[in-house]
């Protein structure tokens, strides 16, 4: 189903050889309500260093059921075409869950689909997939990239949290996690909610939970919000996967070349 033929990959390959894409995994949280604001002022804090941000939204919804994608590539449709532009630097694919899961499941399949991603937004620094654990798990599994993991302060947000961290070290050998904590209150140093995650991921599953970022969606002023989301975007880029069409994933993990730094002011992408 997901063979494009030997042709079409090999032109792939010559249009876009020297462009190298940076994916970053994001397992979803349906029990944080702030994700979407988080996404927003993370894809922010990569266009204010001039890169173009690919969202690929996998997280169930139940304001749209998603596109297709694989049934798309198997009837050899470009992805380009559900690809919304909110602005210069952020763009949208609303993707159905169960059809991003089956690229994880033949060996291959999920370089296919970055393929195919990078050829539908040409333009693109970065590919954002926010999604279940689960279907992270299929399309990184033995990758060279650390997951970025949102979690609230609430009992069953860090209890999903905890679940995407053993999802992604069980099925996908990832054991480098950076956590992103959005409070329900302003927090002062960090929250102990945090450490109790981050100690029950080292003791319970071997694996290195970060606190990469502690924010407030509800409380903190936009300003503070910015800053914060701003910071973490800049150090998330060095543990994001390389990967260009010609070369397929890049070996080592590495910062993002090239990056201006140009403050960028654009509307809300997400609502």
């Amino acid at each position: 189903m997901l063979d494009r033929g030997v042709d079409q990959a090999h032109g792939l390959r010559r249009l876009f050889a020297h462009h190298t894409v940076h994916l970053l995994p994001v397992a979803a949280n349906p029990h944080t309500p702030g994700s979407h604001l988080l996404l927003e002022g993370l894809c922010h804090g990569l266009a204010a260093q001039d890169l173009h941000t690919l969202v690929v939204d996998a997280a169930p919804s139940v304001y749209t059921t998603g596109v297709d994608v694989a049934g798309a590539l198997a009837r050899d449709l470009d992805l380009g075409q559900w690809i919304d532009e909110f602005d210069a630097h952020t763009s949208v694919l609303a993707a159905a869950p169960a059809s991003l899961a089956c690229f994880g499941e033949a060996q291959g399949s999920a370089s296919l689909l970055f393929e195919a991603l990078r050829e539908a937004a040409p333009s693109a620094d970065v590919v954002l997939f926010h999604a279940d654990a689960s279907v992270l798990s299929g399309l990184f599994a033995g990758r060279r990239v650390r997951p970025l993991v949102f979690s609230g302060d609430d009992a069953e947000s860090l209890k999903h949290a905890y679940a995407s961290i053993k999802v992604l070290v069980h099925y996908a050998g990832l054991l480098d996690h950076a956590v992103v904590m959005d409070c329900a209150q302003q927090a002062i140093g960090v929250p102990p909610a945090a450490l109790r995650l981050l100690r029950c991921a080292a003791d319970f599953l071997g694996a290195q939970a970060h606190l990469a970022a502690v924010a407030s969606t509800v409380h903190d002023g936009e300003h503070v919000l910015a800053q914060t989301l701003h910071q973490l975007a800049m150090n998330l880029l060095h543990y994001a996967l390389p990967f260009s069409v010609q070369d397929g994933e890049a070996s080592l993990w590495g910062p993002m070349a090239g990056a201006s730094g140009r403050p960028a002011d654009a509307p809300r992408a997400f609502n």
